[in-house]
């Protein structure tokens, strides 16, 4: 019995030593920091996705691995959403590269390494006010780059879509430095998957409503061929519900709330979201709302 045990220790004594080495092996390998021609460090825009931290590529969790700055966007309550599923995406490849044992260990060391720079953004109206903003946020930004560290801004869903990263990578551009986008998966295309719909067919187009509050645009828009993707409802959302129900619509138009999230809820119909939002509000009622109205044939 003894002498089993021996041997089985001595496995595991390998195997973990395996681990070790594999995960040493992966570190040393890992991309370093580079300073450009310029010897300042290189701006990294990257989605994090909407929500699931499953949904972080490959490319954002090497990017986070190789950047030694870390800026994500702060909340007023302090909350980094696009930070916290971040850090979930990097503990779920390590556990899944050298599991839970070394992942735990690997993640302190980790973090410990890096620096976090939370960036506020007001929710401003005023253009002026907004490029104040911006300006204070890539000025906090470039004093990184200049000591030749790269920094990964992260940010919810796609770089490219709707995203405030775009605005402070045009300023950052303006001062010379080298800027890289880190592609991400979208929230409505989580949103469909989630549905297990489709938002096209052979030829059916796509339009993109970022804000809702311009009524008159909305319901114009709602009469053409193709699927409408409606985002950030927030007060319009009812009149935006009852417009969808006087155009016939609230069969073909589904809800998806905190897309990804823990608390993530799903609506096939329109009729289900709004007898949701009627029976508890304020657990149903979130910014990130996304209403998808599919092709009908009528609108062809």
């Amino acid at each position: 019995m003894t002498e089993h045990k021996h041997e089985h220790d001595l496995h595991e004594h390998a195997h973990s030593h395996t681990h070790e080495h594999n995960h040493a092996a992966y570190v040393s390998n890992l991309p370093k920091f580079h300073k450009t021609e310029t010897g300042k460090g290189t701006f990294y825009g990257v989605g994090v996705g909407p929500g699931d931290s499953g949904l972080l590529t490959l490319n954002a969790v090497q990017t986070i691995m190789h950047c030694p700055v870390i800026a994500s966007p702060r909340t007023k309550s302090g909350a980094m959403l696009a930070f916290d599923i971040a850090k979930s995406g990097i503990t779920r490849f390590l556990e899944l590269s050298f599991g839970s044992r070394m992942a735990e260990a690997s993640e302190e060391s980790f973090w410990a390494a890096k620096t976090i720079l939370p960036l506020d953004f007001p929710m401003l109206r005023d253009a002026a006010a907004q490029r104040l903003s911006h300006r204070a946020v890539a000025d906090s930004i470039e004093e990184y780059l200049d000591k030749g560290l790269d920094v990964a801004m992260l940010n919810l869903g796609d770089v490219s879509i709707y995203a405030t990263c775009q605005y402070i990578a045009d300023l950052l551009k303006a001062d010379g430095y080298e800027v890289k986008f880190v592609a991400g998966v979208t929230s409505f295309c989580a949103a469909a998957a989630t549905l297990g719909t489709s938002l096209t067919g052979e030829d059916t187009p796509v339009y993109i409503l970022p804000d809702v509050s311009n009524l008159e645009s909305v319901d114009r828009l709602l009469d053409e061929y193709g699927t409408k993707i409606l985002m950030k409802s927030g007060r319009s959302l009812p009149e935006t519900i009852q417009m969808l129900k006087a155009k016939g619509l609230a069969d073909v138009t589904s809800a998806v709330v905190n897309c990804g999230l823990p608390n993530e809820k799903v609506f096939v119909t329109l009729a289900e979201f709004e007898d949701a939002l009627m029976a508890d509000l304020e657990s149903v009622f979130s910014y990130f709302t996304i209403l998808i109205v599919r092709s009908t044939e009528e609108t062809k």
